[in-house]
């Protein structure tokens, strides 16, 4: 073999080997940048959510323990808070989304508690905040959407008791229903709230 075929070779050599350097140098300048990219740390909140249904916070709870008391209005024939044949009342419904970070929809239904329960107890309208503009109730179920971190939203749900020609229950089952005991009117109030989508 030739001298210079042999400096030829060894150049070749040393261009392969200067250029597997750079390579590899050039491929550890990027890793590291990568790697750098991939530790930063990013500070994004994480949305709270956590509401109070009349002051009671929600949170992991499917029954709450507050039980909501009703004002009855009293009439000429009816003292107040006394429930008895064309009595009407209404409850209040507190939402508090002061902590809240995301809006949602809310679904309050409204049923009879038992099968106990007057028969001609009658969930009729609601209002929300503005207690001077009702909408009349068409369905078991009341809905609407709260902003995030709304303070106070007040649901006001109004009901009665029928006795006006439309009630199922006669003057006898009035009576039975107000002295025997075995009556209530008791209403179960259940509520879904859903997280909105941005």
């Amino acid at each position: 073999m030739s001298t210079r075929t042999e400096d030829t070779n060894k150049k070749r050599i040393l261009v392969f080997l200067l250029f597997c350097l750079v390579f590899i140098f050039l491929f550890q300048e990027a890793y590291a940048k990568y790697r750098k990219f991939a530790t930063v740390q990013v500070d994004n909140t994480i949305a709270k959510w956590n509401i109070k249904i009349n002051n009671e916070i929600i949170a992991n709870k499917t029954t709450l323990t507050n039980h909501i008391t009703p004002t009855i209005v009293a009439n000429n024939y009816v003292n107040s808070n006394v429930l008895a044949p064309g009595s009407t009342g209404y409850f209040d419904v507190n939402i508090d989304a002061t902590n809240a970070d995301v809006s949602f929809t809310y679904e309050i239904g409204i049923s009879k508690y038992n099968s106990y329960t007057i028969e001609d107890l009658n969930i009729y309208a609601y209002s929300v905040n503005d207690f001077n503009t009702t909408t009349t109730v068409t369905s078991d179920t009341i809905t609407g959407t709260i902003q995030h971190n709304t303070a106070s939203t007040t649901i006001r749900i109004y009901y009665n008791w029928l006795d006006d020609g439309t009630d199922a229950m006669n003057n006898q089952n009035d009576t039975t229903a107000a002295v025997s005991g075995t009556s209530n009117a008791d209403i179960l109030v259940t509520f879904h709230l859903t997280q909105t989508r941005s």
